[in-house]
């Protein structure tokens, strides 16, 4: 019955034996006994699609909730000791598993050692069921989907430079000046442009260019922290090196807008319990970047 669903659900055999680890020959073999049970006829295949027949879809449907029941009751059996176990399987962007998720993830093993995680980089939201993710991380406005999501926190956003870089060069005092120095643009971010908020409420819309240009994280960090320019990123990127006094936050009185973070997964209602510890331990790291950065800012 689960490698039935597995099947309609990745959309063809082939998919399915590389997601569960099986031979092609094997699933089909597995399917074709299920038809041979039943007396009927679940799937018309032919060399290029597959499709459900309408007995397969009345099948599916019910596969569907005996599995989904079935997992919930797996998953209840361990909430009694509120030991989650299994594969947690997270989506997210690269930038996320390295500077959030590989840190949280780590402590949240050492608390459930029954717990395992596989992060997948690079999944778009909407392919979390063919993909067998069990949540993603997202930043950022979220799109219209079928997915249920549940906000973490915000991701604060700094102006940012190596103390290296300041002591050479001098350190602006008005977000005006930027532009006397050498800027570091992340060119996902679109135009480049940013608001930052002065305390009395002015704001200040800068679009500041520059020969430094990467849409790679990690290279937009390797520049800062080598001493290359000024550059605009999410706390999250430089907590540690603010944190050793390797990089100063310029104009700490202003503020700019956070970035929304979400969590998204398929089910509305009682959540299998390692989702739910996952969230419950992002929505905690979030709140403690923003206190982090209110403390940064009072300096």
């Amino acid at each position: 019955m689960s490698i039935f669903a597995k099947v309609v659900e990745l959309g063809s055999f082939t998919a399915a034996a590389r997601q569960l680890q099986l031979s092609v020959s094997s699933i089909s073999q597995i399917v074709a006994k299920l038809e041979d049970e039943l007396q009927v006829k679940l799937l018309n295949r032919s060399t290029r699609s597959l499709g459900l027949t309408e007995a397969g879809k009345i099948y599916f449907q019910g596969c569907r909730r005996m599995l989904a029941e079935a997992s919930q009751v797996h998953e209840q059996l361990y909430a009694f000791n509120n030991t989650p176990i299994g594969i947690l399987r997270i989506g997210c962007s690269s930038t996320m598993a390295q500077n959030v998720l590989s840190a949280m993830t780590s402590e949240m093993l050492r608390e459930y050692p029954g717990l395992s995680v596989n992060l997948v980089t690079g999944i778009p939201a909407p392919d979390l069921i063919a993909n067998g993710l069990d949540l993603v991380v997202r930043v950022g406005a979220l799109q219209d989907s079928n997915l249920f999501s549940r906000r973490l926190g915000a991701m604060p956003m700094v102006v940012c430079a190596a103390k290296s870089y300041l002591a050479q060069h001098g350190t602006p005092e008005k977000p005006g000046e930027i532009d006397n120095f050498s800027w570091l643009e992340y060119s996902v971010r679109p135009d480049n442009t940013f608001e930052l908020v002065a305390p009395e409420g002015l704001v200040t819309r800068l679009t500041p260019q520059g020969r430094f240009v990467t849409n790679d994280s990690q290279t937009l960090i390797r520049w800062l922290k080598a001493g290359c320019g000024i550059a605009y990123v999410p706390l999250m990127w430089v907590i540690d090196e603010i944190g050793a006094g390797e990089i100063d936050i310029l104009f700490p009185q202003y503020h700019s807008e956070p970035r929304p973070v979400y969590a998204l997964y398929t089910e509305k209602d009682k959540l299998p319990l390692k989702v739910q510890v996952c969230i419950d331990y992002l929505t905690e790291y979030f709140k403690q970047v923003a206190q982090q950065y209110q403390q940064h800012r009072k300096g």
